[in-house]
């Protein structure tokens, strides 16, 4: 077997250099930089990696039936992941640009801004539950003797993804929705 080394912490998931370009953006630049980074990547590498794990699933699952799970699991990420994105990017950061060009607090049909933020770190915690699910299906993305070269690349493009994922809930969770939400409550008063 061989293992791939795989980041587990934030801090080593989020490098210095990154924190450093992200992490003093006002609230618009914020927003932009979510869906400019770590939107179009899993626009790009979702794909990407459902077509490795079906290759690697075809050609292996006789000898790695674990292979099915991961392959299951992987579809059911992108299932939730994609309309969660499409919801951050045509209704909460619609009204998150709205909110922070405004003067005082605006009317959303959803009342605070706090209700759909909610929404999101549910989807969060449930695509942080599937990628957690994930790794462990993936023995830890340790990959097996025989591992041909489009299986090695499936693992390393999963670490990628979650990886990134694990980044991009951190920047929304902890920076991006807090400032928001302390936001509208300055704008309110």
């Amino acid at each position: 077997m061989v293992q791939i080394t795989t980041s587990t912490t934030l801090s080593e998931a989020a490098p210095a250099k990154d924190a450093e370009a992200w992490a003093g953006l006002k609230l618009l630049d914020l927003v932009d930089h979510v869906e400019s980074v770590h939107h179009r990547y899993l626009a790009t590498e979702l794909p990407r990696a459902l077509a490795l794990i079906d290759a690697i699933t075809d050609e292996h699952s006789q000898r790695h039936p674990e292979l099915l799970h991961v392959q299951r699991l992987m579809h059911e990420i992108q299932a939730d992941l994609r309309p969660h994105l499409v919801k951050e990017e045509r209704v909460l950061f619609p009204m998150v640009r709205r909110l922070a060009a405004a003067k005082v607090a605006p009317s959303f049909h959803c009342g605070t801004l706090q209700n759909p933020i909610s929404m999101m770190l549910s989807d969060h915690s449930r695509v942080s539950e599937l990628l957690a699910d994930l790794r462990a299906a993936a023995n830890g993305y340790e990959l097996p003797s025989d591992a041909c070269t489009t299986y090695r690349a499936c693992y390393e493009l999963l670490v990628e993804i979650e990886a990134d994922t694990h980044l991009h809930i951190h920047k929304e969770n902890d920076v991006l929705f807090p400032a928001v939400v302390a936001l509208e409550a300055r704008l309110a008063l």
